[in-house]
């Protein structure tokens, strides 16, 4: 995010301005859950994701991890809930790695454990991204993305989840008939058959608001090729009809379009399996308007920022909207936005904590009361909280953990589930807010500056260095190279 950020808005000098809406207390009719993901891609779900690379994802936690996960989550958290708020915990990813039966076991034993605890129980589903072990799709031309015309297949989807780029099996064509037909099926006989089945027990039990719902994606997107860094979506645009010589008079909405489209069909396919479509909700990472820029950088559109992800296909038919909510100068301005202009639905987080990603505890500009009330009191159902337990006490997840588990937090998940009233307490500059204030005045000023002392060569270095610690997304380099580049020029 910061890589992108910050080069657009060296390039373009026009602050961007937040959009306002007025942020109205809605109304609480429903349960609503507090939520936290168990993750599922290997045996410990301290691990967030198993495998690496293009090899599959790990096995599926046992029951006992499992326990255990949910067990210490109880316990430290204090509370299950009061009333119409409830503690829940989200089981995921499941995905194209794991076949039909391993998917439905571990549905059925996710209820159990959820049945067992007291607490509430939903799934994380993913889309595209981890289909290593379906060799018969990918393996597949007709059923992977090309990176241009000419029909070039991909050579495999970047993911950037750490320091470096991780190479994933190649980007899936969402349209591909093949595919299409293979999402409806896991979606309607497999995940949405089994999940049906374990809330049909709990309204028989009369406890069917121990289901908190399924995320559906894993903020899906047509991201770049893993090679080349080209953007892709091609093969699918050419799936409905286009070509080089027949090109979509706006590339950018049609590929926003067919990632909306590949939602909708999995969201389809579960609803068709019996799950309320009030417990459905996407999950769409976007960077706001803010951080990317208006515009955005030369040769780059908002669509392409987002990979063709942006806010607007959280919303569609068969689900409630859903977004990845770490918190970045713009986010909460834009989605609320959104909300208001589809008639202010019920949302979800659908992943987050209150730690602004590339920088430490403490710099999101808010405390954790703030972070939810931001959230739960704008319309959200489900906030789910990304990082408990990830990682051991001395991974470099770290400090995903100790915004996630301090005490702070903690004592506001319980107030929450007493049910009493969140605050939204004061917010300060956040790490990223203070990072553009700075480089605004550096794009805005220094030109000056340098025209009129010729110091071109003094502060070049400054600048050069300024602008790999941007490429490392190493922010505090960022904030303190910055600050060097205004003293010297006596801007501050």
């Amino acid at each position: 995010m910061l890589l992108l950020a910050l080069p657009a808005l060296l390039a373009h000098p026009k602050p961007a301005s937040a959009q306002q809406r007025p942020h109205e207390r809605l109304p609480v009719s429903e349960t609503r859950y507090l939520a936290f993901q168990c993750f599922t891609g290997a045996p410990d779900p301290a691990v967030p994701i198993g495998g690496s690379g293009t090899h599959p994802l790990g096995a599926l936690p046992s029951q006992r991890e499992l326990t255990a996960f949910v067990q210490d989550l109880v316990h430290r958290v204090g509370s299950v809930g009061k009333g119409r708020t409830r503690l829940a915990v989200i089981f995921g990813p499941l995905a194209f790695d794991h076949t039909d039966a391993e998917a439905a076991r571990f549905v059925e034993t996710a209820f159990i454990v959820g049945l067992q605890q007291n607490v509430a129980v939903g799934f994380h589903l993913d889309d595209s991204m981890f289909w290593a072990r379906r060799t018969d799709l990918w393996q597949n031309p007709a059923n992977v993305e090309w990176l241009d015309w000419g029909g070039t297949p991909c050579t495999g989807r970047r993911i950037d989840w750490g320091p470096q780029p991780t190479k994933l099996p190649p980007q899936m064509c969402f349209n591909s008939p093949e595919v299409k037909d293979e999402v409806r099926r896991r979606a309607r006989l497999v995940f949405g058959k089994a999940v049906a089945a374990g809330l049909s027990r709990l309204r028989r039990m009369g406890k069917a608001d121990m289901f908190a719902g399924v995320i559906v994606g894993w903020e899906p997107q047509i991201g770049q090729d893993f090679t080349t860094g080209r953007y892709l979506g091609y093969h699918a645009m050419a799936n409905r009809g286009f070509s080089a010589g027949h090109p979509p008079r706006d590339p950018d909405s049609e590929r926003v379009s067919i990632v909306e489209e590949f939602i909708t069909d999995w969201c389809r396919g579960l609803a068709e399996a019996g799950i309320p479509v009030d417990r459905l909700y996407s999950h769409i990472g976007f960077i706001s308007k803010r951080i990317c820029g208006e515009p955005p950088p030369a040769g780059l559109t908002y669509a392409q920022c987002n990979h063709y992800a942006t806010s607007s296909v959280a919303f569609g038919p068969c689900r409630r909207p859903g977004f990845s909510t770490y918190p970045h100068p713009g986010l909460f301005d834009q989605i609320y936005s959104e909300l208001a202009e589809h008639g202010h639905p019920a949302w979800a987080s659908s992943e987050g904590t209150n730690l602004e990603l590339g920088s430490g505890p403490g710099e999101s500009g808010m405390n954790m009361e703030t972070y939810l009330a931001k959230m739960f009191d704008h319309g959200a159902d489900m906030v789910n909280i990304f990082s408990w337990g990830i990682g051991g006490p001395a991974a470099r997840h770290i400090s995903f953990r100790e915004v996630t588990e301090s005490d702070e937090a903690l004592a506001a998940y319980r107030k929450f589930l007493r049910g009493e009233r969140l605050v939204e307490g004061p917010e300060v500059a956040s790490t990223h807010g203070r990072i553009l204030a700075k480089i605004r005045r550096i794009q805005h000023e220094l030109p000056e500056w340098v025209r009129k002392t010729g110091s071109e060569a003094k502060i070049a270095p400054l600048l050069k260095q300024l602008d790999a610690a941007m490429k490392s997304n190493d922010q505090p380099a960022v904030e303190r190279l910055a600050d060097e580049i205004l003293n010297m020029a006596q801007l501050k």
